[in-house]
């Protein structure tokens, strides 16, 4: 299961960043996400879908638990930012939600993003605790 989910996490990166820089996704990868029943699907599916109506919200919290504004922040950065913060607030325990954001940020962001990723939903998860 573990390597399922990460495999989704990718896929759903890969949907989200080029909507996040201006574009669309990949058709193909659309179609694959919808016609297919699969774990890996079905969970790439509840992480865009879910990110996708709960962006404005994503965006707020995850602004308030960063130092840095969040809209200077690499389009990457938002992404695996609001992939971490949506499965936290889904209930995923927090520490493997960063973790896996943390690993995606290594293979896919700027050489510190991940100190980034890592400190800010570190400080959202606290955060989420407190309340």
């Amino acid at each position: 299961m573990k390597k399922e989910r990460r495999i989704a996490r990718e896929l759903a990166l890969q949907y989200l960043f080029p909507v996040e820089v201006g574009g669309e996704p990949d058709p193909h990868l659309e179609m694959r996400l919808q016609g297919c029943g699969d774990e890996v699907c079905s969970y790439a599916r509840f992480l865009v879908d879910g990110i996708r109506e709960r962006r404005k919200e994503l965006d707020e919290v995850l602004s308030r638990s960063s130092r840095k504004s969040f809209k200077d922040l690499l389009p990457i950065e938002k992404v695996i930012l609001r992939l971490g913060a949506f499965e936290i607030m889904s209930g995923l325990k927090p520490s493997i939600a960063i973790n896996e954001a943390v690993e995606l940020a290594k293979k896919y962001g700027e050489p510190s993003s991940f100190k980034l990723i890592n400190a800010v939903l570190d400080t959202l998860a606290k955060s989420l605790k407190e309340v």
